[in-house]
C-alpha cells in the first residue's frame, strides 16, 4: 500500500530517545535483536495481512506475501550490525522499531489472516488500519495512515482547512486545495454536506504549465 502521507523526516518518534553514545555506536551486542533471529518462522500462504506488536502493542498492520512480515526486523538487524545514526533513518516505523529492538522490547510478528488474494489483503489491511483510527489508536500505529482514513471529525476539519486554501494567495495552493475537494465529491463525500458539484473553487483551472499530479494531501 502506498504511504505517502506524512514527513517522516519530521514526525518525532513516541519512544523515549537513547543517549547519543549508545544511539550511534556499534550494535553486534545491542539486547533484543538475536532473540528474534533465533524465532522459528512460519511461511504464509499466498497473500496475507500481519502485525508487528512491540511489548504486546500492535504498532504496525501490513500486507504481504513470502517472507514480508520478516522483512521489517531483516531491515534492522542490517543496520545493528554497522553504525548508524538513529536520525539519518528514513522511516518512522524503521526509526521507532530500531529503537524499540535496541531498548531490549519484545517484537512479536504476527499473521492475521493468509490465503488471501491481493485485493482481498489489501481489502482487509485498510479495513484493519480503519478500525484502529476509529477506535482512537492513530498515533498508536507506526504505519503511514491513508489520507482516506478520516473519523468524521477530521474529514470535517481537513474540508475545512481545504476551503480556507481556496482563497490562499499562492495558486498552486488554491488549484491543488480544489482538486482535493473535487476527490472527496467523486468519492461520494459530497452527501455528508458537502455540496461542490456546482461551485468552481477561486484558481481551480491548474497554472499555467502546472504537471499532472495528485490532489494536495494533508499538510
Amino acid at each position: 500500500m502506498a504511504q505517502a502521507d506524512h514527513d517522516f523526516n519530521t514526525v518525532k518518534p513516541d519512544i523515549p530517545p537513547l543517549p547519543a553514545a549508545e544511539a550511534n555506536r556499534s550494535s553486534a551486542h545491542r539486547p533484543g535483536i538475536w532473540r528474534q533471529r533465533n524465532m522459528p518462522r512460519k511461511i504464509p500462504t499466498g497473500y496475507y495481512v500481519y502485525t508487528i506488536s512491540v511489548d504486546d502493542v500492535v504498532r504496525y498492520i501490513g500486507k504481504g506475501k513470502g517472507l514480508r512480515l520478516y522483512s521489517h526486523m531483516k531491515e534492522v538487524r542490517h543496520r545493528l550490525n554497522r553504525n548508524f545514526k538513529l536520525r539519518s533513518i528514513g522511516s518512522r516505523f524503521q526509526q521507532n522499531l530500531t529503537r524499540a529492538v535496541i531498548s531490549g522490547a519484545k517484537v512479536v510478528e504476527q499473521v492475521l489472516v493468509d490465503e488471501l488474494t491481493e485485493k482481498a489483503a489489501y481489502k482487509l489491511e485498510y479495513e484493519k488500519l480503519r478500525e484502529y483510527v476509529y477506535a482512537g489508536k492513530r498515533d498508536q500505529l507506526w504505519n503511514v495512515i491513508p489520507a482516506s482514513i478520516q473519523t468524521p471529525s477530521e474529514q470535517q476539519a481537513f474540508i475545512a482547512s481545504l476551503k480556507r486554501n481556496l482563497n490562499s494567495r499562492d495558486k498552486w495552493i488554491r488549484y491543488l486545495s480544489g482538486r482535493t475537494l473535487a476527490s472527496f465529491e467523486g468519492a461520494g463525500n459530497s452527501g455528508r454536506g458537502l455540496h461542490l458539484r456546482n461551485q468552481r473553487p477561486r484558481g481551480a483551472s491548474p497554472p499555467a504549465g502546472a504537471p499532472a499530479g495528485t490532489p494536495l494531501s494533508r499538510q
